[in-house]
C-alpha cells in the first residue's frame, strides 16, 4: 500500500535537533547558489553565501528538464558545490535543498471536514486525477490553506515530486558531502523568503532561465501556483538570432539596454536600446500576459485583488523592466530581498540588496527547519 509522507519528513532522521546553522541550496541551470543562516533565539542571521556560474550554459547545464524527466549532472553539481563551500569558508554540512517547480506538481481541492489523522488517505484517494504519475512513484506534501481542521470544509494544497528525483538530488548531497535535510519545491521556498506582511494579497513573479513562475498569498499562504515556459535565456536567445551575435555578448546587451530608452545618449547607444527593446517586448508582453490572467483568474475565483507584485530572479534588475510592469499591471511593484530581516554587516546592505532577487529561493530554502 502506498504511504503518504512528506517531503520534509522524508529525511528526519537525518535533522539534528538543536541544530542552528543550515545551508540553502538553489541548484539552476546556469548557477548553484548557497547560502548559510544561523538562528539563535529569535534572531536570524546571514552566515556565508557563495555561487558558482557557467560562462557556457548551453553547453554543459548544471540541469536539463527534458520530455518529463529531470537530467543533473549529479558528479558535476557535487565538484561545483565543494568548490564553492571551500571557497567561501563554509563549515556546515547540513544542507536543504530546493526543486525546480517545473519538475514537481502541485495542485489543489477541497475536503469535507475531516480529523488531521483522515487527511492523508482522503488526499491519497483525491489527488490521483492531478497527478500523471503513479502513486507508487511519487512523493507527496500537503497543507491546509483553507478551513478549520475537525470543524470546517477544508482546502489543501498538494505537491508531488518523482521519487526518481528525489534520488538524484540524495546522490548529489552524498557526493557533496553534505547531509539532506529537506527536499522543497521552489514555490514554497519563494514564498517563505519573501512574504512578510500577513494582511495583504500579494502575487510573486520569478523570472528564472527557462521558466517564469507566479505565485499568489493570502494571509501569508499560498493560495495559488502555476508556471510558464517563457523565461530570461528566451529573451537573450531573441537577441542571438535577430543581431547574429554570440549568446554571452547578447546577455550583456539585454542586461545593459534591456527596456530602457531615452534621449540622454549618442544616436549608436540609443539605436541599440531601441533594437534591444523592440526584441524584448514581445516576449516581456508574454510573461505579463499570463501574469493577468492568473491575477484575474485568483479573483474570478476567490473574489480578492492582488494589491502588489513582488518581482524574483536574475533579470529583475533590468533597465526599465520594473516600471514596464508597473505601467501594464497597475499594481505596486516589489524587488525581492529575502535578505531583510537577516542579521549582516552593514557594509553589505547594497551588495545583498542586489543579490537578493537571484539568492530568493537559496534563503527561503535555508529557512525551512530554522523557523
Amino acid at each position: 500500500m502506498f504511504m503518504l509522507k512528506g517531503i520534509g519528513d522524508l529525511f528526519r532522521k537525518k535533522l539534528r535537533i538543536g541544530s542552528k546553522r543550515v545551508l540553502g541550496v538553489d541548484i539552476g541551470t546556469s548557477s548553484i547558489r548557497v547560502v548559510e543562516i544561523s538562528r539563535r533565539g529569535y534572531a536570524y542571521k546571514l552566515e556565508n553565501y557563495g555561487e558558482i556560474e557557467l560562462s557556457f550554459i548551453r553547453e554543459q547545464p548544471f540541469l536539463v528538464y527534458k520530455k518529463d524527466t529531470l537530467i543533473l549532472s549529479n558528479k558535476r553539481i557535487a565538484k561545483a558545490l565543494q568548490a564553492i563551500l571551500k571557497e567561501a569558508g563554509i563549515q556546515t554540512r547540513e544542507a536543504n535543498f530546493s526543486i525546480p517547480d517545473y519538475c514537481s506538481f502541485s495542485t489543489s481541492f477541497k475536503l469535507p471536514s475531516m480529523d488531521k489523522e483522515e487527511i492523508p488517505e482522503a488526499v491519497n484517494y483525491e489527488v490521483r486525477p492531478y497527478i500523471p504519475l503513479p502513486l507508487s512513484e511519487i512523493t507527496l506534501d500537503w497543507s491546509v490553506i483553507e478551513g478549520e481542521i475537525s470543524k470546517t470544509p477544508l482546502k489543501v494544497l498538494v505537491v508531488a515530486i518523482p521519487n526518481d528525483i528525489i534520488a538524484q538530488y540524495q546522490e548529489i548531497a552524498q557526493f557533496a558531502e553534505l547531509n539532506l535535510r529537506v527536499l522543497e519545491p521552489e514555490v514554497l521556498s519563494l514564498s517563505r523568503a519573501l512574504i512578510k506582511e500577513k494582511d495583504k494579497t500579494i502575487g510573486i513573479i520569478d523570472i528564472g532561465a527557462r521558466s517564469t513562475t507566479y505565485n499568489i498569498l493570502a494571509e501569508g499562504i499560498l493560495k495559488m501556483s502555476y508556471s510558464f515556459n517563457v523565461g530570461s535565456n528566451e529573451l537573450t536567445e531573441a537577441i542571438v538570432k535577430s543581431l547574429n551575435i554570440d549568446y554571452n555578448k547578447a546577455e550583456g546587451m539585454k542586461k545593459e539596454f534591456g527596456l530602457s530608452f531615452n534621449n540622454q545618449q549618442n544616436n549608436n547607444n540609443q539605436n541599440n536600446k531601441k533594437n534591444i527593446r523592440y526584441l524584448l517586448l514581445p516576449l516581456i508582453d508574454l510573461i505579463l500576459g499570463e501574469a493577468k490572467k492568473f491575477f484575474r483568474d485568483f479573483y474570478q475565483n476567490e473574489g480578492k485583488e492582488v494589491e502588489k507584485v513582488i518581482l524574483a530572479g536574475g533579470m529583475v534588475y533590468m533597465p526599465g523592466l520594473k516600471e514596464y510592469f508597473s505601467s501594464e499591471l497597475k499594481k505596486e511593484i516589489i524587488i525581492a530581498n529575502p535578505f531583510l530581516g537577516l542579521g549582516h554587516p552593514p557594509e553589505l546592505i547594497k551588495n545583498l540588496e542586489l543579490m537578493g532577487p537571484s539568492y530568493t529561493i537559496a534563503v527561503g530554502v535555508a529557512l525551512k527547519g530554522l523557523e
